[in-house]
């Protein structure tokens, strides 16, 4: 019981993040979808975890804290809470995914593949801002969790750990298309804030960050603002998509289109018109 309450209450970070997952999948797979895929995204990390800490691969070798053993619940030889956290890191990748290659007003993007990108992209985005804090868990509440056998490129962390993670992130965001592939685009009214997708890019931004100002406001500010520099450009480039594609902006592709049918021309502003030739003669 004591190891149980362990990996509830003091991994509490995992526990509200588990349960975000759990209200917002269910809502949107239905019970059935979650529990299968919440399995079988635990399975995959309680084996790859297991699989690094012994043979190296996908992550390189490491070891968790020793010293966690009878605080908290293991499997093998790793801590309950790394597995746990599989389920909702690639489930708030996937719908943010969905989100950002969508945009508001739809539920899905005109192909596939791109919301698999996106969502990819975001999985390993997430990754290699958290694993990095991480390592800096013993000057806050995360705690001494695990340590790299040697040092790597990106804040001590080893070039195959990210690999590796975005070998496993492929994994999980396959089974989420998997198990949604039959899902219709459908047209949000009343755009963002009414997406069914916003609580997990919210969700994916609130797991991201915290970390980076928690980086930050211990010192870790390479760490911090890495995350500020990459998601700056990453914004941008949504917001100007986002505006390509808006309701707005369709509308006044239509009536250009439209314009263009009725005399072949596309009207001009009467300020913009083009002066006629003065037709001068010898």
């Amino acid at each position: 019981m004591h190891a149980i309450a362990g990996t509830i209450f003091h991994r509490w970070y995992v526990t509200i993040f588990g349960l975000a997952f759990l209200f917002f999948a269910v809502r949107h797979l239905g019970w059935r979808k979650t529990l299968l895929y919440g399995v079988l995204a635990f399975c995959v990390g309680a084996l790859f975890e297991n699989l690094s800490v012994h043979t190296g691969f996908p992550y390189t070798t490491y070891t968790f804290n020793p010293a966690l053993r009878g605080k908290e619940v293991w499997i093998v030889d790793v801590p309950l809470f790394v597995p746990l956290s599989y389920a909702f890191m690639g489930y708030f990748a996937f719908a943010a995914g969905r989100l950002l290659a969508s945009g508001p007003w739809r539920t899905r993007a005109p192909y596939w593949w791109m919301e698999f990108l996106l969502g990819w992209m975001l999985a390993v985005w997430a990754l290699w801002v958290v694993d990095p804090g991480s390592r800096l868990g013993d000057q806050f509440y995360l705690g001494d969790v695990f340590h790299y056998r040697g040092p790597g490129f990106w804040f001590g962390l080893p070039l195959g750990s990210q690999v590796g993670f975005g070998l496993t992130a492929l994994v999980l965001l396959s089974l989420l298309f998997v198990l949604t592939r039959g899902e219709p685009d459908r047209e949000v009214k009343g755009g963002l804030v009414r997406h069914p997708h916003l609580p997990g890019l919210l969700t994916w931004h609130v797991q991201v960050f915290h970390i980076a100002v928690i980086a930050i406001a211990v010192g870790a500010d390479s760490i911090g603002g890495s995350a500020f520099l990459i998601w700056f450009p990453a914004a941008a480039i949504t917001a100007v998509y986002w505006a390509a594609i808006s309701p707005r902006a369709r509308a006044r592709a239509q009536g250009t289109t439209a314009s263009v049918e009725r005399d072949g021309q596309v009207d001009e502003p009467a300020h913009e018109a083009r002066p006629e030739p003065l037709g001068i003669s010898r």
